[in-house]
């Protein structure tokens, strides 16, 4: 394979690295809306949100999210979702430029 080719598939690996980069934080998970029993009649019941995420040792953690930050934190996962897809076009990438050394 001519090294045109390969210069090629280190750029594309570079490029993606480079967007990985630029993300900025991540977080991993799903949200969740949890309803609170309703405390005098005729209140709006409250809600809190949670994240839940598997952690080290693929235990389950479910950590609070303020309502103020919870658009923030769904920006987050939407980030590592992203993250997730560049990393896998890496790794492809990466199979291809060691197959063909």
């Amino acid at each position: 394979m001519s090294t045109v080719h390969h210069q090629k598939l280190q750029d594309n690996i570079a490029a993606e690295l480079a967007r990985l980069a630029q993300l900025g934080p991540l977080l991993k998970g799903t949200l969740s809306e949890i309803k609170r029993k309703k405390r005098e009649r005729g209140a709006k019941t409250p809600t809190a949100h949670l994240l839940t995420y598997k952690g080290r040792g693929n235990k389950t953690k479910s950590v609070y999210i303020p309502a103020d930050r919870f658009a923030e934190a769904k920006a987050m996962i939407g980030r590592y979702r992203q993250a997730k897809c560049t990393l896998d076009t890496v790794v492809e990438l990466s199979v291809h430029l060691f197959k063909t050394k």
